[in-house]
């Protein structure tokens, strides 16, 4: 059991105290789906709701608890299909003898294999993922994927195309070579449900 700290503790009650004036049905359930997956980020006013409304915090709350319990029912689903959700996918091979040249590294997983290549225009990475048809199913049409490293470095995120893949073209790799991040680092799939 964790004790709160003073600051946290005056804060509750501050919070408590708070009287509800009917903006925080402003912040819809579905507004608060779209920021809670990722899909978007709140507003500066919607911010604001959420610090001043007690039936915001309590939306907010409700949505974030859906989302958790729909969590739980995908990965059981996909337990039971025989699918990891979360799996480190090592580094497996890198094609191309020239840093320069178009290097694509490719990290097998049978439901989702990850090509990291250089843009064929600019400096930059390409990141593409292709999902299995099983896990297509099993994710639907409106799932989302996010794929991070172990420091929980977004490197792709957002919805599956109608092929089943997903692409991303700039890689948050502060400079260094993408494929020497993967080496160290490894990759995680995250899969949302929509």
């Amino acid at each position: 059991m964790t004790t709160k700290s003073p600051m946290e503790k005056l804060l509750e009650e501050v919070l408590a105290l708070q009287d509800e004036d009917g903006r925080g049905a402003e912040l819809t359930e579905e507004r608060l789906r779209n920021v809670l997956l990722g899909r978007d980020a709140f507003t500066t006013h919607e911010e604001h709701l959420l610090m001043t409304s007690p039936l915001a915090r309590s939306s907010c709350a409700e949505v974030r608890e859906d989302l958790r319990l729909e969590g739980e029912v995908f990965i059981e689903r996909c337990r039971r299909a025989g699918i990891k959700t979360e799996v480190v996918l090592p580094l497996a091979a890198s094609g191309g003898q020239d840093p320069l040249d178009r290097t694509v590294v490719l990290l097998p997983h049978d439901d989702c294999p990850v090509k990291l290549h250089r843009h064929p225009r600019s400096k930059g990475w390409i990141v593409s993922l292709t999902l299995s048809d099983r896990l297509r199913e099993i994710i639907g049409p409106d799932g989302w994927l996010t794929l991070v490293d172990n420091q929980g470095v977004t490197w792709l995120h957002g919805q599956v195309n109608s092929y089943g893949e997903i692409h991303s073209y700039g890689l948050p790799s502060g400079g260094e070579d993408p494929t020497q991040l993967v080496r160290r680092e490894g990759l995680k799939l995250r899969v949302r449900p929509g």
